[in-house]
């Protein structure tokens, strides 16, 4: 992971995706240690998912049942966004105050490109979650940042994995000739 993860909603729904995906074209390569490692790969996709059905429910949740305020996303042309983008706009808002979310990706994937200054749109985000009630705050909060814990957990222990088979495979620690799996030389170093 980088200094800055992307955490707008539009950058989660492609990390779920990738790890969903990654189960049935992540082994390009044929690598021999694809198979060691593809029961916890399956189970991955399989949390990755159920929290793809879990984000649409919070979106669900954030648009009809917190009387959050309406909001826009002016240039945002989005497939799955309901309500004029309030659940997607009230996401990336609470995920901006998070102190490592990527402002520019974020502001780059709701289509505003302009932006010279990123850290005076971030803090009129964060006024903006100020101007709510304690309960939206803590409704919005609760259901945003769990969820982004979660995602996050989830990606750590994806990205690990896909770590250990590069890490393998570059080595070349174990190769098979004639049917037969042989440790090399550099597995013991």
């Amino acid at each position: 992971m980088g200094l800055f993860k992307k955490l707008d909603i539009w950058s989660v729904y492609d990390g779920l995706d990738e790890i969903m995906g990654y189960l049935d074209n992540g082994n390009e390569k044929n690598s021999i240690y694809w198979d060691s490692y593809s029961e916890q790969i399956n189970e991955m996709a399989n949390i990755a998912g159920e929290k793809y059905e879990e984000l649409g429910e919070i979106r669900h949740r954030l648009f009809y049942h917190y009387d959050l305020p309406y909001k826009n996303l002016e240039f945002c042309e989005d497939d799955m966004a309901n309500g004029g983008h309030t659940d997607i706009s009230w996401w990336n808002t609470a995920a901006c105050m998070l102190s490592d979310t990527d402002m520019a990706c974020l502001l780059e994937n709701e289509g505003n490109y302009g932006y010279s200054d990123v850290g005076k749109e971030k803090l009129q985000r964060i006024h903006a979650l100020e101007r709510l009630t304690k309960k939206q705050q803590m409704a919005l909060y609760t259901e945003v940042t769990g969820f982004i814990m979660r995602y996050l957990e989830l990606r750590a222990a994806f990205e690990t994995i896909l770590a250990v088979i590069n890490e393998l495979e570059y080595n070349q620690s174990f190769t098979v000739k004639n049917g037969e799996v042989k440790v090399s030389d550099a597995a013991y170093v």
